[in-house]
């Protein structure tokens, strides 16, 4: 009997050592795959490990660890840094306070604008103005829906669409108060608030042209889990000529641009 206990132990020794060894080879085979993706962040090795039990594509893990897929919306929030001025991050893990509002914001033309929410802060304003009068010399009718919008005219919405649909529906298509694009005063809603819009004309000038402007389309398709939003074919973003040819050259969104290039570095 004694002579078998000390065996017993020397095979599960040897069984716990295989183990170990296996998933050192695996460990080592993950961190070399996830390294050579583009968008490789060192400090978050440990979060692309740990995300790695529910995802195995290292391209889609270095993503959306990137972009906070790891924890859940609206939890652990940050404040977003207005330091960063027309590169400022907003969206479900980064907030504006209530008492936010840009001092800059202008009153965009007549030309360019219907409604009431027609303002732009100076920057995104004059290069909005100029993408719409330069459309219009190749027949094509850019204007602005809703631009600029307060924290109190977000919660309106936001409690509004709340009346008419669950909550998990919502937060498919609005943001919360403070969460808002639309604060920065760097956001426009163009043309017709309908998925229909990318059927148009003005769709395809914008998606070929917008970038040269220095707007980006902020929630396209097909990179829904990233922002965090359903696909928004009217909703563009403000980040300056240089980042928006970039992002529309490396086909990606704002929140990767973002946790990449600016956050990272």
């Amino acid at each position: 009997m004694n002579f078998f206990i000390p065996l017993l132990l020397i095979l599960l020794n040897i069984s716990f050592s295989n183990d170990i060894y296996v998933n050192n080879v695996l460990d080592n085979n993950i961190i070399e795959s996830l390294k050579q993706e583009k968008y490789y962040i060192d400090y978050n090795l440990d979060k692309y490990i740990d995300y790695s039990i529910l995802n195995s594509n290292s391209y889609d893990i270095v993503r959306e660890v990137n972009v906070g897929l790891f924890r859940d919306y609206y939890k652990n929030m940050v404040e977003s840094d207005i330091s960063k001025d027309k590169l400022v991050l907003v969206n479900k893990y980064h907030y504006l306070t209530p008492k936010y509002i840009p001092s800059d914001l202008e009153i965009l033309s007549n030309d360019c604008s219907i409604g009431i929410n027609n303002y732009l802060r100076h920057e995104a304003k004059e290069e909005f103005e100029k993408l719409c009068n330069d459309a219009k010399k190749e027949g094509i009718n850019i204007y602005n829906l809703s631009a600029y919008r307060s924290y109190e005219k977000q919660l309106k919405i936001y409690n509004n669409k709340l009346k008419t649909s669950d909550i998990n529906t919502v937060e498919k298509i609005s943001a919360r108060p403070g969460c808002s694009e639309h604060q920065t005063g760097l956001t426009v809603d163009i043309n017709l608030l309908s998925k229909e819009f990318d059927k148009t004309n003005e769709y395809y000038w914008m998606i070929n042209n917008s970038y040269k402007y220095g707007f980006i389309q902020r929630y396209p398709k097909d990179f829904e889990k990233i922002t965090g939003y359903d696909y928004e074919p009217w909703h563009y973003r403000y980040v300056g000529q240089e980042v928006a040819t970039k992002m529309h050259d490396e086909n990606i969104t704002f929140d990767e641009y973002y946790a990449y290039y600016i956050d990272y570095n």
